[in-house]
């Protein structure tokens, strides 16, 4: 059941996110003019349909793991509803689903500019409910505002960065497919701006994160928990070392240099894999307990 719990949590975790950064990519970064959206519009459905399909089983594991029942148990409709209406998680579950449906009719209609802003509300709106599924959630006393704001910082710049670097990968290989290279140009720097930001406020949310959840240095070390956490900070490293050397090196010789532009799409696809890498480890840490309360 644990497996089950860390796959559809990683599934539902990197579709919600990178949902966020499809719309956040559409908005800020392309250019508008050089693109009818349709890859953006697919990439959205192909999200949401992963986050629907993961997120019911993830909420059919929670269920059988609250009621103590197995799997076939656990789908009967009487225990299913009462978790559902009687339970938090079942009121956050039943909110995301709300906005899912809503998502849902918004990218069934025709493209227009406001539907990509809508879209993009409420895809934010989805990733930063996901703060009261996690440990934030659960949390109680004087702390939990403070743990819940943070973990919403952190889930609404991860949606931006990296979340964000497939859509934006996607959109290069299109715009230098079609030979657009000044458009490419372009969406390489509005995305560098918008990853400087995003970047700062994962490392200042991350800092608040684990000063709640571990507590200590020792615990790093010493927790299974704290382990996954410095793996987890070194992967965001080495991928944010990646666009630091895209920004200092490859971002300057834009112009002059072709090349440039091909390197910078080649390292954004590195920096992906990295981001997939951090999912899977940050779906791991949500089925364990922080290591503060050990």
């Amino acid at each position: 059941m644990t497996l089950l719990l860390i796959l559809s949590r990683a599934i539902h975790f990197g579709s919600s996110l990178v949902l966020l950064g499809a719309f956040a990519v559409r908005l800020l970064v392309e250019t508008p003019t050089t693109d009818d959206g349709r890859g953006t519009k697919r990439l959205a459905i192909l999200c949401l349909a992963g986050a629907a399909g993961s997120g019911a089983i993830w909420f059919w594991g929670a269920v059988a793991g609250m009621s103590g029942s197995g799997l076939a148990a656990s789908l009967s409709p009487q225990l299913l509803g009462m978790v559902l209406t009687q339970t938090s998680p079942g009121h956050v579950w039943m909110f995301r689903g709300v906005i899912g449906l809503v998502l849902g009719f918004v990218l069934a209609v025709p493209a227009r500019p406001w539907t990509w802003c809508a879209g993009g509300a409420l895809a934010a709106a989805l990733v930063a409910s996901l703060a009261w599924l996690g440990h934030a959630g659960a949390s109680g006393g004087l702390q939990r505002p403070f743990m819940l704001a943070g973990d919403l910082a952190h889930l609404i710049a991860a949606g931006l960065w990296p979340a964000g670097l497939l859509p934006f990968g996607l959109c290069l290989r299109r715009q230098m497919k079609a030979g657009i290279l000044s458009a490419a140009r372009a969406a390489v720097r509005r995305f560098s701006a918008m990853s400087l930001i995003t970047v700062a406020v994962l490392a200042a949310s991350g800092v608040v994160n684990a000063c709640f959840l571990v507590g200590s240095f020792h615990a790093l070390a010493a927790t299974n928990y704290g382990r996954l956490l410095v793996i987890k900070v070194v992967l965001f490293a080495s991928a944010a070392s990646l666009g630091a050397w895209n920004l200092l090196m490859h971002k300057p010789r834009l112009e002059i240099a072709p090349e440039s532009l091909k390197a910078t799409a080649r390292n954004v696809w590195i920096e992906v894999a990295l981001g997939i890498l951090i999912v899977f480890v940050v779906a791991i840490m949500g089925t364990m307990p922080p290591a503060s309360s050990l």
